[in-house]
């Protein structure tokens, strides 16, 4: 059963990350040839639509993430009767969400004109543009609770395959659409169009692979499983309000403070932030399944080990790409948009030990939804929503843009690192936190000296164009990687990563042709 764990992990890893990758690379294309063939304020709505569906997007609840911990133990045990169960508990939920989030849109959308302000450009058939972000999302809901049962069952390789075919396709469509007619409301059909073809295409998958969830004697859920959905929905609602209140908060206060030309510039260190923490976060998301599976089979002393081993390799992922960032960032804008777009040095190291410092966290976030802990750790957010916005709009003042950042940084190592790891290590592991604060600042500190002295050469090389950013980049990722095996290469959890590597790198040159032949 381990290595059945590893395998599909290993798959869904393999998947998310080539999937997310290729998207990306599409993604920043259609931007590029959206913003040479829009006008301007066509980039400003991109923003605005995107921040007003994620508030509307609150209508979810968390209830799918709490139904998928609920699929867990009886998929590993093969309890089909509760599977089916949840499944049309699952589809009678989103149903309703997806309807709710399109009457919401309905409501708002003859109101959308009054966020832009008063000295907003005119822009024709704004509604409908702003209902077209609404549709995509609302019938995303109607078929997207299959897909969940595939990720359940630790086989969300599938998944990825298929929604990363379809979005690549799509942003073939719309470079081809804004190429040819610069027509906005044809570039969001093609996303709608996408969306609903590729949900269509997963939840039919979902019935060929589990051809039971279409009978139709589905027995009532157990009290006991509903009073646990029940609880984690609680908990995942104040996380979606947490989360609402961070990202955009952050942008409005920097906006409202700082100018909107530093947010335009913020903008597309975003842009590649984001993409990153997708790419990255997929890595994680990928084997929440896993190790839900291991919460039901195995000890908590083999699941605290399997967490040490994934916490190096979350230090060694997020350490090696931030400092690659660190590094390169500056030089990939230039050649990306153009030097003007660059920030200061120092909001640049901020950007990126943001991003560190949050996917540090990944780990425990990753143990925290497997285990379904929600619940638990229902009043960091409250305490996150509350905290961020009030001392970023303190250190702004002062700072500017970098209080704004450091202001996120204090919050999620003060607040949500350690709230999340308290209830992991209390809940989980039965162990106290102060080992958990040990591991984390170890790892953290080595890191961030690494990342500085790799930025520190970089700097001193003066490197420009292309050759720049690639060497940069690589510079900047093999010191930092590299003082991380250079310090924990010899501990448990590092002999643990390195030996399943070994295993996969050889199972992956066991079915290569060559050597099949010369076998």
């Amino acid at each position: 059963m381990a290595s059945s764990r590893v395998a599909n992990s290993l798959k869904n890893v393999f998947a998310a990350w080539g999937g997310q990758a290729l998207y990306a690379l599409a993604s920043f294309v259609v931007r590029a040839v959206f913003v040479a063939t829009l006008a301007q304020e066509f980039v400003g709505l991109e923003t605005l639509f995107a921040s007003l569906l994620t508030i509307l997007t609150l209508a979810d609840l968390g209830v799918g993430s709490a139904i998928v911990f609920a699929l867990y133990e009886p998929l590993a045990t093969d309890n089909k009767e509760v599977v089916k169960s949840l499944m049309r508990l699952f589809k009678r939920a989103y149903i309703v969400i997806g309807i709710v989030i399109i009457v919401l849109g309905i409501i708002l959308a003859p109101n959308v004109r009054l966020l832009l302000g008063a000295d907003a450009p005119d822009i024709p058939l704004l509604e409908v543009y702003f209902f077209c972000f609404v549709l995509n999302t609302g019938i995303s809901y109607f078929f997207s609770y299959k897909g969940s049962l595939i990720n359940a069952d630790q086989k969300s390789y599938i998944v990825y395959l298929i929604q990363y075919s379809f979005l690549t396709v799509m942003c073939l469509f719309q470079i081809a659409v804004l190429v040819i007619t610069h027509n906005y409301l044809v570039f969001l059909i093609c996303m709608i169009a996408s969306t609903l073809f590729q949900n269509i295409v997963i939840a039919l998958t979902a019935n060929r692979m589990y051809p039971y969830i279409k009978e139709k004697d589905v027995k009532p859920l157990d009290r006991g499983i509903l009073r646990s959905i029940e609880k984690n929905v609680v908990g995942l609602m104040m996380h979606r309000i947490a989360g609402v209140a961070s990202t955009p908060v952050n942008n409005l206060v920097i906006t409202s403070f700082v100018g909107l030309a530093t947010t335009s510039l913020y903008g597309n260190y975003l842009l590649v932030i984001q993409a990153m923490e997708r790419i990255l976060a997929k890595v994680f998301d990928s084997i929440i399944a896993s190790v839900g599976d291991l919460g039901v089979r195995e000890g908590e002393q083999r699941q605290y080990e399997v967490f040490q081993t994934a916490f190096f390799v979350n230090a060694l992922v997020f350490g090696g790409v931030a400092g690659g960032m660190m590094c390169s960032f500056n030089s990939f804008i230039t050649l990306w948009v153009g030097s003007d777009w660059c920030l200061p040095d120092y909001l640049v190291i901020l950007i990126v030990l943001l991003f560190f410092v949050k996917g540090m966290r990944s780990a425990g976030e990753t143990f925290t939804s497997a285990y379904g802990l929600y619940w638990i750790t229902k009043w960091k957010a409250v305490l996150e929503a509350i905290f961020l916005p009030v001392l970023a709009i303190i250190l702004v003042q002062p700072y500017g843009m970098a209080g704004v950042l450091i202001a996120s940084m204090i919050s999620s190592l003060g607040i949500s690192t350690v709230y999340e790891a308290w209830a992991v290590y209390r809940h989980g592991f039965h162990m106290p936190l102060r080992a958990y604060i040990r591991m984390f600042s170890l790892y953290v500190l080595v890191c961030v000296v690494a990342m500085l002295a790799a930025f520190w050469l970089c700097t001193n090389m003066a490197l420009t164009g292309i050759v720049g950013f690639l060497v940069n980049g690589l510079v900047g990722m093999v010191i930092t990687a590299g003082v991380v095996v250079l310090v924990f290469g010899r501990t448990r959890p590092a002999r643990e990563a390195f030996g399943i590597a070994a295993r996969i790198f050889n199972h992956v040159i066991a079915k290569l042709p060559f050597y099949k032949a010369q076998g």
